[in-house]
Order: structure tokens, then sequence, then C-alpha cells
């Protein structure tokens, strides 16, 4: 890594890590005990907690002991049930229906916390805030790729270092992220998992998205048998035990690794490479189908659900396309009423698909891989979670196309409707981690903090009304007519000089 890349990706992490940290210390410190850390902890959060006391403790995912020992007492619910899905009294077992991924992962900061006598959950909200830091460096690290690549970063002035900036704020400093950086659920750690292992999927993971070699730098070198690989994939083989809505991501995931290996000439690292990519997937898979089996007595990926009967309806939302739209579009937890600086991410993913048509459609079905599964479970507003949840791993993704936007320079329309955005979803963020209660209402902060803020002009796919899809189909007309306009402004505008 160059030095002038090593010292920018310290600094998006220390300012990354700063503005999380501020925001944990409105929900709890250190030195809080008994209920007075359970400031604002809900919804799966203390599930997750007694799962990952079971994990460092007992050595296993049966949560009877814990539940009938109120080992919740330790961050502040003393009654907490862990959300069992499998309730055998006789045998004494209790398996929740939540995966034990995330629990595995913050058991040993649990467990450290314990020990030392400190607030768990202040430990555990301090690992997620090194853990969204470290989304922030990735999204970084991926839209400087997008715009030039990190080999070119030895020579000044060759890549414009103001969009990947803006591209990572809009990103991690708007929701969902930046709520989600201090709570407890999977979807942040799959994030990090997914971003980290698509950027060294990348046909050219080495010296950047491949622009760097159009502007006459040094190609990338040929794909190398690298302690790189390994990690990346043992990132991906944790996804499913994260949730079961990332074994799509996880599978195609896999197969980008497998087809980056192929292109070695050389066979003996080329197998290698081949083993790498498909071995830990597969081994991860054997392993949680069983533990699924043991718990639920089911291979299903999603078991846990089976048995409460959520299975029972499909594991799919109340209407075929419900989901799809109002992830998006919902008044209270769509990502555009929220963030709307992601208005602009269609016309980024246009301008990838017209200059880097390969890495636009890497992008592309990464993001339907994570996307539909979301969009299509019972639950896809996210459950009593803070909206909208599920767009927390498609996120960066989206900000690489506001990048790419950014750097096509669409002229001073573009750039003015950028910084609007832009501030209202850093408003909306501030917001939300200045009055963390009214994230849980299933209502837009908004409709508290500014009355006469017109949400209306949203639709509601939570509650619907007569106007839910005629506004759904007038919010999608103007989007593509949005992305239409820029895009077109693009294509009749002069290059520039070389």
């Amino acid at each position: 890594m160059a030095p002038r890349l090593r010292l920018a990706a310290v600094g998006v992490f220390a300012v990354s890590l700063a503005i999380f940290s501020l925001a944990r210390m409105r929900l709890v410190s250190f030195g809080a005990e008994g209920p007075g850390q359970a400031r604002f902890l809900t919804g799966d959060e203390p599930s997750y907690l007694l799962l990952a006391h079971s994990v460092a403790f007992d050595r296993d995912f049966n949560l009877f002991n814990n539940r009938t020992e109120e080992h919740g007492r330790f961050f502040g619910v003393p009654r907490c049930e862990g959300h069992g899905a499998r309730k055998d009294w006789e045998r004494r077992e209790i398996y929740s229906i939540h995966t034990p991924g995330l629990p595995i992962l913050i058991a040993p900061v649990y467990a450290l916390a314990v020990r030392l006598g400190v607030s768990p959950r202040a430990a555990v909200l301090l690992f997620m805030n090194l853990l969204a830091a470290l989304l922030a460096v990735n999204t970084w690290l991926l839209c400087v790729d997008l715009v030039g690549g990190r080999a070119s970063l030895d020579r000044p002035g060759c890549v414009p270092l103001v969009p990947p900036l803006l591209a990572m704020a809009a990103v991690v400093l708007t929701p969902p992220v930046i709520f989600y950086a201090n709570l407890i659920y999977p979807e942040l750690p799959a994030a990090l998992l997914v971003l980290y292992a698509f950027r060294k999927a990348l046909p050219t993971w080495s010296g950047g998205a491949g622009e760097a070699e159009s502007r006459g730098l040094p190609p990338s070198p040929p794909p190398r048998f690298t302690g790189s690989l390994i990690i990346s994939s043992l990132c991906v083989a944790f996804l499913p035990w994260l949730s079961f809505r990332f074994l799509l991501p996880a599978l195609l995931l896999a197969a980008m690794h497998a087809r980056r290996a192929w292109t070695d000439e050389n066979p003996r690292r080329r197998a290698a490479a081949l083993v790498v990519a498909a071995v830990p997937l597969l081994a991860s898979l054997a392993l949680f189908l069983s533990y699924q089996h043991r718990a639920f007595g089911s291979l299903n990926p999603a078991a846990g659900y089976l048995y409460q009967n959520y299975g029972e309806r499909g594991l799919s939302s109340r209407g075929l396309l419900d989901g799809v739209f109002g992830i998006l579009l919902d008044r209270g937890h769509g990502l555009l009423s929220w963030s709307p600086v992601y208005l602009l991410s269609p016309t980024g993913l246009v301008i990838l698909f017209r200059t880097r048509r390969a890495l636009g459609i890497y992008i592309g079905l990464l993001l339907l891989a994570i996307y539909l599964p979301g969009a299509q479970f019972v639950f896809w507003w996210g459950g009593f979670a803070p909206p909208p949840r599920y767009m927390v791993a498609p996120a960066p993704f989206l900000g690489a196309a506001i990048c790419a936007a950014l750097a096509a320079r669409l002229r001073r329309p573009f750039a003015a409707l950028f910084a609007l955005l832009l501030a209202a979803s850093l408003a909306f963020g501030w917001l939300g981690c200045a009055r963390p209660g009214l994230l849980y209402k299933h209502r837009h902060l908004a409709a508290y903090c500014f009355p006469r803020f017109p949400l209306r002009i949203f639709p509601a796919f939570f509650r619907k009304e007569a106007l839910t899809w005629p506004l759904a189909a007038a919010w999608s007309a103007g989007i593509a007519a949005l992305t239409a306009f820029f895009c077109a402004r693009r294509s009749t505008a002069k290059p520039d000089p070389k």
C-alpha cells in the first residue's frame, strides 16, 4: 500500500471511529451497570447478547440455562428469552430463531468485558464501531479504485480524491449505516465482509478496478495464490452464519473468486486458488446446515423461522412486490425517505454500465443478490429495528455508484442536487442518533421533529393506502427520468482534454 494511500486510509478510519464513538456515548458508557446498560436496548439486540453469553461461557448455543438463570442481567435485561424458536423443556433445550454468526463474532469481546467488570454492551458496541470504521475505509478504497486505481495515487493529480471522500461520507454518515454502527445486528458485519470479499474478487484487485491501465500506469499483476484470497474466502464462508439472507451473496462472491482464480495461467496456482475459493464456503455450509438440523430438525437455512411458522407464509412479504418497492420507497422504512442522497445511485450505475460494463454487471448482480432476499422476507421492513435495516449491506455499492457519477463531472445541476440530498441525509442521521427512541416507532422521525414535513409524497407499504401504488409508480417514473436526464447530459458533454 502506497504511503499516501496508507495515510489517507488511517485518516478515514480515525475520523469515522470518532464519529461513531460520539454516537455510542449517547447510548451506554463502559461503567454502566444493571438496567443502566439497557437504555434503548431493544429488538433483537438482547437476544444476540444472550447468545454471545452462551457462546462465551457455555461454549454452546443452547439458551436453556441462560434463560432460567437470568444471564441477561449481565447486560441489564434479566428476563431476556433470546427469541427461542424451539423450546424443549424436557430435554432442557432452547434454540434461538437467530443464526449464531454474530454471537460467535462478538463473544470474545463480551467475555473480556465481563471479566474486566465493564459493560458488555458498551464493549460490543465499541467493537461494532471498529467494524463500521473498517467499512468506511473499504468503501473509500472501492471508490478510489473506481476513479483511477490505487496505483495511480503515487502520481499527484492523477486521481480525484474528492468524489471518493464524498461518496464514503454519503454511505457511512447517513442512515442506515450511521444507525447500525451502534446497534448489535448482523447487517453491519455482513456489509463489511461482502465489501471486502468483493474488492478482492475484482479482476484486478491488486491495482484497482482497471482504470489505471487506461491512463498509462503499470498493469495489474496476474492473480496469485495469496493470503488475501484465503482471508477473502473465509469472509465469504462466514456470511451464511450471519443470516440466511446472505447465502445468495456468498454463492455469488465464491463464483467471482473462482472466476478470478481461473484466469491464472499457471495450472498449479489456478488449482490451488480454485480450492481456496470453493472449499471454505462448502465446509461452512456443511457445518451451518448441521447446526440447523441439530437445533430445528431441518436442513433449511431459514429453519428457525420455519420452526416458528413464519415459513408457512412462504418467508415472503405480504405482497409479491411490497418489499421490493417498500425497502426503497416506504414512507417510514424506505431508504429514500431516510437517505434521499441514494436517489443519485441509479445515475452512477448507468454510467458504470456504460463505461466499465464488467464492473457494472458485477455490482448490479451483487446488489440484487443482497437486496432480493431482504425484499421478499416476511419482515421486509427489518422487524422491530431502525430502518432501513436491510439496506446496510447494499449501501457501500450504491455509494460506489454515486462516486462514479461524481467523478463523471455531470456539471452543476448534479453537484447542487447531490449537496442538497446529502445535507438532508446527514440531518436525518444526526437526528436519529440524537433521539434513538424515535427509530422504533415504525414512523419516520420527521413526523415527530418536523410535523409539516411532506412525508405523504412517499408511498406507504407498511400500512397500505389507496395511493400506495400510484405514488410508487410516480416515484419510479421520476427516478427513471432523473437518471435519463443526467446520463443524457453526460453523453452530450465535451470530453476533458488529456
